[in-house]
């Protein structure tokens, strides 16, 4: 299977409808109950896609994207990878080869709270990404970290299996998907 043109990449066209401003506008209760947050304003966008959401599985690494490879290599299946990489500048935790593999394996996107590189070969692939920013540098590859944990980053707790939506405007976690 061509993970590449499967269903779950169609979401694409799904998103060009969704905003999180007007999902912000109407959920007020929500937002009210802490069951939907607004992520605070520090990441830069990457990818093709400006707009994406799915299901969320976390990650904490520090400076070390073993486990980062490890996942992206799996089915993504419309997901959305978090990783916590500690707010970390001193090295990437996705690079160029990881987006395409991402993009390939059905992930919808990847929010990294550190840094990325091969910017231009990530900004071809058909992934949303977000991250603090670039780094040159390679990681370390020692498989430490912690999957499907709570993360806690850019002032929210973030859980595995909760909804992120992303686009020009902010990034949403939700405790449930919304219905748009």
């Amino acid at each position: 299977m061509n993970y590449a043109r499967s269903p779950f990449n169609e979401m694409k066209t799904y998103m060009a409808a969704f905003a999180t401003a007007e999902a912000c506008d109407s959920n007020t209760a929500l937002l009210a109950s802490g069951e939907l947050r607004a992520l605070e304003p520090i990441f830069n966008i990457y990818g093709q896609r400006r707009s994406f959401s799915g299901p969320i599985v976390t990650l904490k690494v520090f400076e070390d994207n073993v486990l980062v490879r490890q996942l992206l290599e799996t089915r993504g299946e419309g997901r959305v990878l978090v990783i916590d990489g500690g707010g970390s500048k001193r090295c990437a935790l996705v690079g160029g080869n990881l987006a395409q593999s991402a993009q390939n394996m059905g992930w919808s996107g990847i929010v990294v709270n550190g840094c990325i590189r091969d910017v231009d070969e990530i900004n071809a692939c058909d992934i949303g990404v977000r991250a603090l920013g670039s780094n040159p540098l390679k990681s370390n590859k020692k498989a430490i970290g912690e999957k499907h944990i709570p993360i806690s980053i850019a002032g929210s707790l973030i859980r595995d299996g909760e909804w992120l939506y992303a686009d020009s405007d902010g990034i949403l976690i939700s405790k449930m998907e919304l219905s748009i």
